[in-house]
């Protein structure tokens, strides 16, 4: 089963737009663009794998941001991406 997440911009207010779907883990491009909506699902060629790491916005607060890296870095994890 396939957890898709939503990413979303960060507003003034902590709440933006939705930019994107991902879950943790590289899946089958199909099989995810089925599972973010599976009445109109996305083209396959659409769906990315990618490695992210996590990074917090402000030194001292608690928004979690996620910046693109190779695999090879120390605190890096695989996601399966559609940018909407």
């Amino acid at each position: 089963m396939i957890e898709v997440l939503e990413l979303r911009e960060v507003g003034c207010d902590w709440i933006g737009g939705l930019q994107g779907c991902y879950a943790l883990g590289h899946f089958d491009p199909a099989t995810f663009a089925q599972a973010v909506n599976p009445d109109c699902p996305a083209e396959a060629h659409q769906v990315r794998h990618e490695y992210w790491m996590e990074y917090f916005l402000e030194p001292d607060g608690d928004c979690i941001c996620f910046r693109k890296c190779t695999a090879d870095i120390e605190g890096a994890f695989a996601v399966t991406y559609l940018e909407l």
